[in-house]
């Protein structure tokens, strides 16, 4: 788990890159062409996570500490809660 927050919040402010990437990626019911960008790199084995943070190999913030360290589930605002290293900085 890599975020926990009330729906509205997911929606409407999601702290986590990975929460950001997958709503960015929502159908919407405007019409029209719509360009998708999937996120990027290959999805890691469940059977062999990688260390860390296990979105490294796929985030576009991804600095060291995310290939060494686990973030831990962290209250980020009232009742929103992230596991990044970026809320550290």
């Amino acid at each position: 788990m890599v975020e926990l927050a009330p729906t509205d919040t997911v929606f409407q402010r999601a702290n986590h890159p990975y929460t950001q990437a997958l709503l960015k990626e929502l159908p919407t019911l405007q019409p029209g062409r719509r360009t998708y960008q999937p996120i990027k790199g290959e999805l890691p084995s469940p059977l062999d996570p990688p260390t860390g943070c296990a979105f490294h190999p796929r985030c576009p913030h991804a600095m060291p500490r995310c290939k060494a360290e686990r973030p831990l589930l962290r209250e980020v605002a009232p009742g929103q809660f992230s596991a990044c290293h970026l809320n550290d900085t």
